[in-house]
C-alpha cells in the first residue's frame, strides 16, 4: 500500500504533461501514510486472528517445539498429533556485518513516520528494490548495494536491465559487486566495490539480505525432520522425506517466498496430510511480481531459462512506448516480452515491465494455464486502447 501511494503521487506530479495544473506540488505526509498502513494491516490481522476459532478450530497460542515424532510442547501444554504441518514462515536476515545492529529490517523501516533523506539498502533482491524504488520516488536519495553481479537475480535479464536503467531517474544509485564491511556509528556504510573502498553516508540503513526460515527452537531433530540451510526439506507433496507424518508449507521450506505460494502450499499440504498424497506442487504457471515503480511481473520461463532447457526460442516484444493506451496515460515506461517455443508456438513465459504489470501478467498466466498458443493469442480481439493489448501485440512480433 505504501508503494501504491507513492506511485500515485509520482504520477500525479507528472500531470503537467497531461494538461493538469498544480500537480507538481502534490506532497506526501509520511506519517499519515504509515498510520494508514498500520490501520489496514491491523484490520487484516484481526480477522485472521479470530477466523479459525470462529470455524470451531482449536487454537493454542505459544512457542512450540517437538518432544518426539508425534509429541509437541506448546507453552506449558503437551499435545500429540498424527500429522503435523509446519508453517512458521521466515524472518529478516541479519548478515554478519560489523555494526549491523544499526540497520533496520523492512518491518522497522515501515514503522518510521519520517522519510529519511538518505537511505542505504543492503541487498538488491525483491524487498530491497521494492522499498528502494518507493523511497526514491518519494524523494529520498537511495543507494542499493548488491553483493552479486546483478540485482533481482531471478528476473529476466532484458527486463532487469530496463528497470535498472530507470533507477537514476527514480532517485536510486544501484551498485553491484559491493562488499559491505561496516556500518559506522554515524550510519555511514563502508564498502568495497571493485577493489576500492567507498563510503555511503545514510540517515537510515535497510538490511534486505533475504528471509531465512523460522526453524530455530522447533527441535525438529526430535521428530526426525531433515533441514537444509535452515529450511525444512520436503518432497513434491510438501512432505518431509525423513518424517512422513510431517508436512511444511510457505517460507519455512525456503523455496517460494511469496504470499500466494504460501496460500497454495498451505491448502495442498493440509489436503495431502489429511487425505493422503495425491496432489503435488506445480509452479510451472505461477505469476510473480516485484512492486517497483513501475512494477515488473513474470510467469513461466525467462528467455535464459528456456534456452538452458533446450527449447528453440522465439521472442516477441511490445514496448509500451508503442501503445496508444500507454501514451494516453503518460505511462510509456517498459515493455511486454513473450518467450515461446518456435517449433510448437507454445507460450513458455511472459515478462512485463510497466504500469499495471502486476495485473496484466494474469492475462498471460490464464492463457498459459489454458494451453493457448502464441498464434491463438495473436489472433484474439481486445479492447482498444488498453494496456492489456500490448500482451496480445507481443505475440505478433
Amino acid at each position: 500500500m505504501l508503494v501504491s501511494t507513492v506511485e500515485l503521487a509520482w504520477r500525479a506530479r507528472r500531470g503537467a504533461e497531461l494538461g493538469l495544473t498544480g500537480a507538481a506540488g502534490v506532497g506526501l505526509d509520511w506519517g499519515a501514510i504509515i498510520a494508514r498502513k498500520n490501520r489496514i494491516v491491523s484490520s487484516w490481522s484481526e480477522g485472521k486472528d479470530t477466523g479459525l476459532e470462529r470455524q470451531g478450530i482449536a487454537v493454542l497460542r505459544g512457542r512450540a517445539r517437538f518432544l518426539g515424532p508425534h509429541e509437541l510442547e506448546v507453552g506449558a501444554r503437551r499435545v500429540t498429533a498424527e500429522r503435523v504441518i509446519l508453517a512458521t514462515g521466515s524472518a529478516p536476515a541479519r548478515p554478519p556485518i560489523e555494526g549491523i545492529e544499526r540497520a533496520l529490517t523492512s518491518d522497522q523501516l515501515l514503522e518510521r513516520t519520517t522519510l529519511p533523506g538518505r537511505l542505504v539498502v543492503i541487498g538488491g533482491g525483491m524487498i530491497g528494490m521494492e522499498l528502494g524504488f518507493a523511497f526514491g520516488r518519494a524523494g529520498a536519495r537511495v543507494t542499493v548495494l548488491q553483493s552479486g553481479p546483478h540485482v533481482l537475480p531471478p528476473v529476466d535479464e532484458e527486463l532487469r536491465a530496463a528497470l535498472v536503467a530507470l533507477a537514476p531517474e527514480a532517485g536510486l544509485d544501484v551498485r553491484t559487486g559491493a562488499r559491505v564491511r561496516r556500518i559506522a556509528p554515524d550510519g555511514t556504510v563502508e564498502t568495497e566495490i571493485g577493489g576500492r573502498a567507498e563510503r555511503f553516508p545514510a540517515d537510515a540503513v535497510l538490511a534486505a539480505t533475504g528471509r531465512p526460515p523460522n526453524t530455530a527452537g522447533l527441535d525438529l531433530e526430535a521428530a526426525g525432520v531433515a533441514v537444509e540451510r535452515g529450511a525444512v526439506k520436503v518432497n513434491g507433496f510438501l512432505q518431509s522425506p525423513t518424517a512422513l507424518h510431517v508436512y511444511a508449507a510457505g517460507d519455512v521450506t525456503g523455496a517460494h517466498q511469496h504470499t500466494p505460494a504460501a496460500w497454495y502450499e498451505g491448502a495442498l499440504a493440509a489436503e495431502n496430510a489429511l487425505k493422503g498424497n495425491h496432489r503435488s506442487v506445480d509452479f510451472s504457471v505461477f505469476p510473480t511480481a516485484v512492486f517497483t515503480i513501475p512494477a515488473l511481473a513474470q510467469v513461466g520461463l525467462t528467455e535464459a531459462e528456456a534456452r538452458r532447457q533446450g527449447f528453440e526460442v522465439a521472442v516477441g516484444r511490445a514496448p509500451f512506448e508503442d501503445s496508444s493506451a500507454a501514451a494516453v496515460r503518460g505511462e510509456t515506461e517498459g515493455l511486454v516480452k513473450v518467450v515461446a517455443d518456435e517449433r510448437t508456438g507454445r507460450v513458455l513465459g511472459v515478462q512485463i515491465l510497466g504500469a499495471g504489470a502486476e495485473d496484466l501478467i494474469h492475462v498471460a498466466a490464464v492463457a498459459m494455464r489454458g494451453g493457448l498458443s502464441r498464434r491463438d493469442l495473436a489472433g484474439m480481439h481486445y479492447v482498444f486502447p488498453t494496456l492489456a493489448g500490448s500482451v496480445f501485440d507481443a505475440m505478433w512480433s
